[in-house]
């Protein structure tokens, strides 16, 4: 290849790289000098954002924004660095979603939950001296009390788990995914997007653009898969045949998305049918085409999705068969805007559960019907209240991406476009804690794909960048436009030390001899639960129970219990983990008595897995005012008289005991509902884990409130390997659904698959 420039001269970056090598591999921990506290009220408010009075507000006034303007403050710091940001606020009406900038630069979002001030943290960089905190309208109608700002501890950059989550990944593959566990956190891989097949110029526009600029090729490209393999108007437009040359001669590496069309119209669409592009679409707002029943076999829409699913299985196959693994991210940015109703493609269009169901349904097809092996799955997530919400579980994901277009400003109604080269390691790190490290984080589609000095300032350890191609317009020439990339930027990345270009990847990245997955010992776990956030059905796993919902903020390790209406006698569920046999905890209730909210804390204990009455007068512990714990006994009788007409509750576990030790990671113990009882008998509880728990819901072995593909997956890993993945004794009496009474067997698993595909219409099945 000839070059243009010298290779990779930049000793300053380089020496900054190798510092940033040695950074972010462990917990990077500053001494923290305290920290500071802002009043927003007294901040620069601008349009409909002003102070009011809140009772129970820190100095009992807040910014109050409404429908449009900022709220700013002015932070003082001693030196440059990682500081944490804690906001505390709460959106009125519902959560909300935010814009954050740092002097005049845009920090991506915050996400605001509803309910009382609730503490809202994220990582930023700050000058020394000044600096300006501006959050702006994107939702609108939230309360901001006040914030405080201290030096960060940022968590390790180091992925849990580095093994494809198929078992029977090709050696190809578990190679590649072995490299790029090799350089995360040390360095970031660039990556370029082609435009697709008929666009407004060449395939090659990107890619000699960039090499004609810097000297340098990127390591990854980026295909889409969608055109090819639709059945409306699809036909080969030779990605597969790109890709081959890609990989096999340009020894780089191939990522692919899918943006699969559907029939605007599906109920008058028959399959089969080729119709013009226009008629067709991908958005959720302009289409009936239904997620849900695309992952229901018997249906037309799942029909339709199969017709796709097995054109692109034939095209993995014809990669598998040359040694071609592919980082594969399928159904992405499906959450969208935020909350279960802001997505703009149709594979979100009806929530978190339908597009968990269809992204394990795609998954299970081209994994286990398809026998494809050779695919990476990436999955996209925000950093939003309810992000985990969307998420299909460890068991279906390798790396969790991030797609950054934030030099869009659409605060206002329209796009205005400014140059923003933040590292956004505040999303970056936001993402990783909401997930416990577990997987590795890339920028999976970009605008501006920062500058090297703000990915190492900001110690953002994205696993690679893919910045999408040249639309044609000012607001889409991502690459060339220099108000997303300017030409000095784009030389100074693809030369640096830091970025790994494609000249730069090593000449086995497919030949490494890394062994087979071994289910005994890998730390995938095969649950389709979010790992973060637990939310119960309300009717479907017991009529003789009516269900609230539960959330786990990884984050502040709270739990939000929210009933179905308040009660002063309610249960939940919790689960320990194997070997502990003891747990407890507390859950706290504000309540306002006379002017004062007072803050009560109710302890519950556990024994086994199992449900646990609360009652609120039996399980009070104590309760405060501010700081000061309430001794006054007639004042506390006063304010037990309240209790029982709220229906949300927070709290945390405190203690657990393992083998006669106590347990240091609580993380493991869960609430999984709460419910109170219809009729108010005592009687339908159950206790999961002990010896002859009573099946709730037959098929319902993972003990999720419903009998998917999911329960078949969980009986099949618990049969493969009952150590690790063992069945609760509710999940066990769930499962045994084929021929009860003669155990777990794979025909219970088959039953469940015979169930999701309409063959037989209920559970249990007898076959003996």
């Amino acid at each position: 290849m000839h070059k243009l420039f010298m290779k990779k001269a930049g000793a300053a970056v380089m020496a900054a790289a190798m510092a940033l090598n040695s950074a972010v591999i462990t917990a990077v921990s500053v001494n923290a000098a305290g920290s500071e506290k802002y009043e927003f009220e007294n901040g620069t408010l601008t349009e409909t954002v002003e102070a009011v009075t809140e009772s129970g507000a820190s100095g009992d006034k807040v910014a109050y924004m409404q429908d449009d303007g900022t709220v700013s403050v002015d932070v003082e710091v001693a030196s440059a660095g990682m500081y944490k940001l804690t906001i505390y606020a709460y959106g009125v009406g519902g959560s909300k979603v935010q814009n954050l900038a740092i002097n005049g630069v845009d920090q991506a979002q915050i996400s605001i939950p509803e309910g009382d001030f609730a503490p809202i943290s994220t990582t930023a960089k700050l000058s020394a001296g000044k600096n300006t905190i501006t959050i702006s309208k994107s939702w609108g109608w939230t309360k901001f009390d006040y914030m405080t700002v201290e030096e960060a501890t940022l968590s390790p950059i180091k992925a849990l788990e580095t093994t494809p989550c198929d078992i029977n990944a090709t050696a190809e593959t578990r190679s590649l995914m072995a490299y790029l566990a090799s350089v995360y956190g040390k360095n970031i891989i660039s990556g370029q997007q082609e435009i697709y097949s008929g666009g407004p110029h060449g395939l090659e526009t990107e890619f000699e653009y960039l090499e004609n600029l810097t000297g340098e090729l990127p390591a990854i490209r980026g295909f889409d898969y969608g055109n090819f393999c639709c059945p409306a108007f699809g036909s080969d437009d030779g990605s597969t045949d790109r890709i081959i040359e890609w990989v096999k001669e340009r020894k780089g590496i191939a990522t692919a998305s899918f943006h699969y069309n559907v029939p605007k119209d599906f109920a008058s669409y028959e399959i089969g049918q080729k119709i013009d592009w226009a008629k067709t679409t991908y958005t959720a707002k302009d289409t009936d085409f239904s997620p849900s029943k695309a992952a229901t076999p018997g249906t037309k829409e799942n029909e339709y999705y199969m017709q796709g699913l097995t054109t692109l299985a034939k095209e993995f196959k014809e990669l598998e068969a040359q040694g071609i693994p592919v980082l594969w991210r399928p159904l992405h940015e499906a959450e969208g805007s935020g909350g279960e109703s802001g997505s703009w493609f149709w594979w979100g269009r009806e929530g978190s559960e339908a597009y968990k169901k269809l992204w394990i349904y795609t998954y299970e097809t081209l994994t286990n019907e398809f026998d494809c092996h050779n695919l990476i799955w990436e999955w996209n997530s925000y950093n939003y209240e309810y992000s985990q919400d969307w998420y299909p579980g460890d068991a279906y994901v390798d790396i969790i991406g991030y797609d950054k277009y934030n030099c869009t400003d659409w605060s206002t109604g329209s796009a205005v476009l400014k140059h923003n080269d933040s590292a956004i390691g505040s999303t970056f790190y936001g993402i990783m804690d909401r997930y416990d490290s577990v997987k590795m984080v890339a920028m999976t589609e970009n605008d501006s794909f920062s500058t090297v000095d703000n990915l190492i300032d900001e110690k953002a350890g994205w696993l690679y960048f893919c910045t999408w191609y040249d639309g044609g317009s000012d607001d889409t020439n991502f690459l060339s436009n220099p108000v997303f990339n300017t030409k000095e930027d784009t030389i100074e990345m693809y030369q640096s030390e830091y970025c790994i270009t494609l000249d730069e990847l090593p000449t086995d990245l497919y030949s490494q001899d890394i062994a087979p997955v071994d289910p005994s010992k890998t730390t995938t776990r095969p649950t389709t639960k979010p790992t973060t956030t637990t939310t119960r059905a309300t009717t479907e796993a017991d009529p003789n129970k009516d269900y609230g919902t539960v959330k786990y903020d990884k984050t502040t390790k709270n739990f939000k219990i929210t009933l179905p209406k308040a009660a002063e006698e309610f249960y939940i569920n919790v689960e320990l983990p194997k070997g502990v046999t003891y747990a407890n905890g507390g859950m706290g209730v504000s309540i306002p008595l006379d002017g004062e909210y007072y803050w009560v804390n109710l302890q519950w204990e556990a024994k086994s897995s199992g449900s646990i009455k609360v009652n609120v007068e039996d399980n009070f512990l104590n309760c405060s005012l501010g700081t000061e714990v309430i001794e006054d006994e007639a004042l506390i009788e006063k304010i037990k008289a309240e209790l029982g007409k709220s229906d949300t509750y927070e709290g945390q576990v405190w203690y657990a005991d393992q083998n006669g030790d106590a347990l240091t990671d609580l993380s493991g113990i869960q609430i999984l509902d709460a419910y109170l009882l219809k009729g108010g008998s005592s009687t339908t509880t159950t206790t999961p884990s002990e010896p002859g728990a009573e099946a709730t819901l037959i098929g319902d072995a993972n003990c999720d409130g419903k009998v998917t593909i999911a329960d078949s997956t969980a009986i099949l890993q618990a049969i493969g390997n009952p150590d690790k993945y063992g069945l609760t004794a509710e999940g066990a009496a769930n499962a045994d659904c084929c021929n009860p009474g003669d155990g777990i067997t794979p025909a219970d698993a088959l039953s469940i698959k015979r169930l999701d595909a309409k063959l037989i219409d209920k559970l249990p099945e007898k076959t003996a």
